[in-house]
């Protein structure tokens, strides 16, 4: 096992060069202005949060098939309806949107109660989706480090609620230095191009490590048969193809953050390739896992295990960043979406009007990014409490189907703004 002091300084150092990449794009404007469109298509997979490099394993273990049933989604979208997502771009671009809830009602009336129950449903939904990338982390810290976790634990000892806590500074660092939300985050989209690299690369030398590390193992030790098929694949297909645009997260980086057209049309080939290569490594990790594992460990957790099991905690240890990193970028994109459209559609017109304040003029950007800072503050302990209220054995990738399928609510309401917006 590792020490708590070794794990703990590489995730700070590794979260600081995070924050780093986003403060150099933000005071050099020009950085890579040229492959901007590789930046784009790069960022898009915020997607692979904590549940690619744990849940997956599992859906892996589940199905036997070689991608996720989300990834599958997908990537079907990509291929068959780039042209949804190039249309959401230029709608969101004419209404001057910045989330998805701003696009549904600026579309159907603009209607700021349509605009207030998007917004809720949006912050339900991704409640699980947070409390999702909290417990995979503390779940991996804890294996790393030999430690407990979970509901267990005193509050003040669940080592989720520090996460949380550390989580919701990086997001308040990240995107709540100015008040505008129209204005395009580059450092933002920079530093989760960066992260999503960094995570690809995690999870290529996982597999690397199960194809060569692991070639040596007796034949016996791998399942004559596959796992007893399970239902909801196809379900799970559908999920995965809206997520691209219900998650308010993916909305964000997909849709707000798209500078040109041309950028979709890169990302329609390169996000699916990254996809694959990312999803490459699980079936391989589900079967090496249920192998040598077996019971023993959560399939969530096969991941850090197997390298551990071998001897090897260097390979642990990256593989516990690459989840960090991906859990870290979907939390700071989600809750800095969430509070905008907290802030914008929620606070916002009680602060025009001064409802509850006698001050009639006046500068109020204080008062909205201090709105969105609590916001962050007040979705992260949610999701904490989410956590430690569903610890028991739920797994990662049954998290993530909740979430998803609540955010599927919002899909009619989207397809009538796009289509029928009369």
């Amino acid at each position: 096992m590792l020490s708590v002091a070794v794990v703990v300084a590489a995730a700070v150092l590794w979260l600081g060069l995070l924050f780093g990449t986003a403060l150099y794009a933000e005071r050099r404007p020009g950085v890579l202005a040229g492959h901007w469109r590789h930046v784009y298509a790069l960022s898009l997979a915020v997607y692979c949060t904590s549940w690619t490099f744990f849940g997956t394993v599992t859906q892996a273990a589940r199905y036997d098939w070689p991608l996720p049933p989300t990834f599958v989604g997908t990537l079907l979208l990509y291929a068959l309806g780039a042209g949804l997502m190039l249309q959401l771009v230029k709608l969101a671009r004419a209404s001057n949107a910045t989330s998805i809830a701003d696009l549904i009602a600026t579309r159907l009336g603009k209607d700021a109660w349509l605009a207030a129950g998007v917004t809720l449903i949006a912050v339900l939904g991704l409640i699980p989706y947070v409390a999702l990338q909290l417990k995979a982390v503390s779940m991996s810290f804890a294996l790393l480090t030999d430690s407990q976790a979970g509901a267990d634990q005193p509050p003040w000892r669940d080592s989720s609620l520090y996460v949380a806590l550390v989580m919701g500074l990086f997001a308040m660092l990240f995107g709540t230095r100015r008040a505008s939300a129209a204005e395009h985050n580059r450092g933002l989209v920079l530093a989760m191009a960066f992260e999503s690299l960094f995570k690809l690369v995690a999870m290529l030398a996982l597999g690397a490590f199960v194809w060569f590390g692991l070639e040596s193992l007796p034949a016996a030790t791998v399942p004559a048969t596959p796992l007893e098929p399970v239902g909801g694949f196809a379900p799970l297909v559908l999920l995965g193809a809206l997520a691209m645009f219900i998650l308010p997260h993916q909305f964000h980086v997909a849709v707000v953050e798209c500078r040109d057209d041309r950028d979709v049309r890169t990302a329609r080939w390169q996000f699916p390739l990254y996809l694959t290569l990312i999803a490459l490594p699980a079936l391989p990790l589900a079967r090496a896992g249920t192998a040598l594992l077996g019971d023993s460990v959560p399939s969530d957790m096969y991941a850090l295990a197997l390298p551990f099991s071998q001897g090897n905690s260097g390979i642990a240890l990256f593989a516990f960043l690459g989840g960090l990193s991906a859990a870290t970028g979907m939390v700071v994109v989600s809750t800095l979406t969430l509070s905008l459209m907290i802030g914008n559609h929620w606070f916002a017109p009680g602060l025009l009007r001064s409802a509850w304040s006698g001050d009639k003029g006046g500068d109020r950007r204080g008062d909205l990014l201090l709105l969105r800072r609590v916001g962050i503050l007040v979705i992260m302990l949610l999701a904490w409490a989410y956590s430690r209220l569903n610890s028991g054995g739920e797994a990662l990738a049954d998290i993530g189907a909740v979430s998803f399928s609540a955010l599927a609510t919002l899909v009619p309401a989207l397809g009538f703004a796009v289509w029928r917006p009369q």
